[in-house]
């Protein structure tokens, strides 16, 4: 598997779940680099003789080339540089020591120029994505890439065992790994209560829910989306994590710079199958265009998670759906 924006190879989940623990622990020797988020910083503390530094220092960094180049202004407090997305993202306990290569920036204050800096003067720098105040996705609607690579993955730690997911900063919707994630244990709760032969995740992202019902080993799952990128990350992370599934293969049917210039779609198309003692599918499209696509009998549960969570849109969702597909659904 390839990164579809620098091309270096993705490791599968087994290779970034290796060595999580230890991934952003300091050495003895790093500094504790612990910064006041509601002030600028001071002095930039360097990065420790094992090559790693304090996100707090990480951030300081970043804020004084921000603030050279004009796009921040030197007296703002640490915590406007923006929102730092580590590589990968997971749930901690401790403040993390980032090695290079290892933070995705999103930030409001960047150019193309400064974005250039960054990358050549703070190591940790991977990628630097101009914050557009928008949730990418919704009416098809992303963030800019400025300069690096913006894919990173997240871990999910969830009843069913860990899933790794990458997803892409300026295209991809921002959900902050949890230990308690309220949206996959309602899933999961669904799932052990109905115990369905075929799941269809409708409104999947990158895959997060339809993958934990493959974890559960649910015979047939469907994921679907009507925005480009995330359908094709959401088949990227069903490869990712095949090793857990009862998969033998899993064919990536359409490429990332088709699904990246169609962004939204009506009529649901393959990206990506796995066969198996499990079968897996993965589509591109509207939601409401999805259930003939759907294999006929056994019991069927469906999760809907749209963006938009106002309780009357929910509720006519819900009845559409079941209008148009029938069977089980719920909101988590």
């Amino acid at each position: 598997m390839q990164c579809p924006v620098c091309g270096e190879p993705l490791p599968d989940a087994g290779a970034v779940l290796d060595g999580l623990d230890t991934r952003f622990a300091p050495c003895p020797d790093c500094p504790p680099g612990r910064l006041d988020p509601r002030k600028p910083p001071g002095e930039t503390p360097e990065p420790c003789s094992c090559g790693r530094r304090s996100l707090g220092g990480v951030m300081a960094a970043v804020h004084a080339v921000l603030a050279d180049e004009g796009g921040l202004d030197p007296g703002a407090p640490l915590s406007a540089v923006g929102t730092p997305l580590l590589h990968p993202l997971f749930p901690m306990r401790r403040p993390p020591f980032l090695p290079p290569g290892s933070l995705v920036l999103l930030t409001r204050h960047a150019t193309q120029a400064s974005a250039r800096r960054l990358l050549a003067e703070v190591p940790e720098v991977r990628g630097v994505v101009l914050d557009r105040g928008v949730v990418p996705g919704a009416g098809g609607a992303a963030h800019t890439l400025l300069a690096g690579c913006d894919v990173y993955a997240e871990v999910r730690f969830t009843p069913p065992g860990p899933l790794v997911l990458y997803k892409q900063a300026s295209t991809c919707h921002l959900e902050v790994p949890r230990f308690d994630d309220p949206k996959v244990d309602a899933t999961d709760r669904a799932l052990r209560r109905s115990l369905p032969d075929l799941f269809v995740d409708a409104c999947a992202g990158v895959g997060t829910l339809g993958l934990v019902a493959a974890l559960r080993l649910v015979p047939t799952v469907v994921l679907n989306d009507a925005w480009g990128p995330a359908a094709w990350f959401a088949g990227l992370n069903l490869a990712t994590n095949r090793e857990a599934l009862l998969v033998d293969e899993v064919e990536l049917l359409a490429s990332y710079g088709d699904l990246h210039r169609v962004g939204l779609r009506d009529d649901p198309v393959p990206v990506a199958v796995a066969t198996g003692d499990q079968e897996i599918r993965v589509y591109h499209g509207s939601l409401w265009r999805l259930p003939p696509l759907l294999p006929p009998g056994g019991a069927r549960l469906a999760v809907l998670d749209p963006f938009d969570k106002e309780p009357g849109h929910v509720a006519r969702i819900v009845r559409r759906w079941q209008d148009c597909a029938g069977r089980e659904v719920f909101i988590p």
